[in-house]
This record gives structure tokens, sequence and C-alpha cells, in this order.
């Protein structure tokens, strides 16, 4: 009994705001980090064998979930840190998307960009934000406790969720980082003509 969380209340209770509100944080460092990344000059940027610059290290399945598996982690962590963590991390993220895309899209053509990015990035991202919106939760949960307007800190009903949450979270990661490693590359690379790993 109550092992199956209401999906209707959890998207109440942990989605509904605090997805678009990392959302937003997310966007708008990602557009920072885009900026950024567009301002640097592709002279100035290391070169490979051969002499091409190339920002796509060749990554596995398990250096990816791994990678992601401890952002998402580290995003969830709002609680311990009155969501300065998660608020961070998220900026983070945000910054170094956008500094990758931007350096990129100087090398490589934007649809291969895109390639590169949205396959696993639909799983990732969402996974992401879903954790985010836990860590940004459990800080609300934690202000309105020290304020007194919270009787308990959290309930059982409050880690069981989060716990169903986070576990959907570390699911899509994983499914995003075979995509990734053994998919997405192999497309791109069809359309670009070229093998666009780093060497």
């Amino acid at each position: 009994m109550g092992s199956r969380p209401d999906l209707r209340a959890v998207y109440r209770r942990w989605l509904r705001l605090y997805v678009p509100a990392a959302a937003l944080v997310l966007g708008a460092s990602t557009v920072v980090g885009f900026l950024l990344g567009s301002a640097v000059p592709v002279e100035s940027l290391p070169t490979g064998e051969g002499g091409g610059t190339n920002p796509f290290p060749a990554l596995t399945t398990v250096d990816l979930a791994v990678n992601n598996l401890v952002a998402m982690l580290v995003l969830s962590l709002g609680a311990v840190s009155l969501g300065l963590v998660t608020l961070l991390g998220l900026v983070l993220n945000g910054l170094l998307i956008g500094a990758v895309v931007g350096i990129a899209v100087q090398q490589v053509d934007p649809l291969v960009v895109a390639l590169l990015i949205l396959p696993h990035g639909v799983l990732e991202i969402p996974a992401l934000l879903v954790a985010s919106a836990v860590g940004l939760r459990f800080a609300r949960l934690t202000v309105r406790y020290i304020r007194g307007l919270e009787e308990t800190l959290v309930t059982r009903r409050d880690l069981r969720e989060a716990g169903w949450l986070l576990l959907f979270s570390a699911l899509l990661i994983v499914v995003a980082a075979y995509i990734e490693a053994n998919l997405t590359l192999e497309l791109a690379e069809r359309v670009a003509g070229e093998e666009l790993v780093a060497a």
C-alpha cells in the first residue's frame, strides 16, 4: 500500500512549479554560456592531430552515465544548502552547455551540432530538471520548516515521491548516455561526412 505514487499529485507537488523555475535558470545560463563560447576565437583553440580543432571527446556509455548521474545527485541536494547547490549546479551546467555549443558552431555545421545534442538531450535535460525540482522543493520545505510553517521537515510521502522521481531521472540519464555514446555521434558523423571525436 502507498508504494505507487499518485502521478497527478506528484506533478502538482514536485514538478508544476519547480521544473519551469529550474528550466529558466538553466536556459538563461545556457544563453550566457553560448555568448561566451561564441566570443572565443577559433584560432585560440587547441588543435588535434592533423591540425583540426575538435570539441567532441570520445566518451563511453559508462563515462557519460556516471558523469550525469553525479550531476543529477548534486542538483537534488537543495535541502542541505537551502537550494544554493541546486541553483549553482543549474548555472554551471547551463554555462558549460552553452559554451560548448558556442565553440562548436564555429567549427561544425549547426545542423551537426543539433544532431549531437538533441537525440540524447531530449532525455538528459528533462532528467536534470526533474532532479533540480526535487532539490528546489526540498529547499522550500526546509525554509518553511525553519520559519515554523511546517511541523515536520520532510514526510515519508516526500521521501518516497522524491525517490521515485530520482529513480525515473536516473533511468532517463542511463538511456541518454547509451544514445549519446552509441547512436548520436554516428548519426552526426553521417551528416557531417567526417569523424567528430577528438583524437
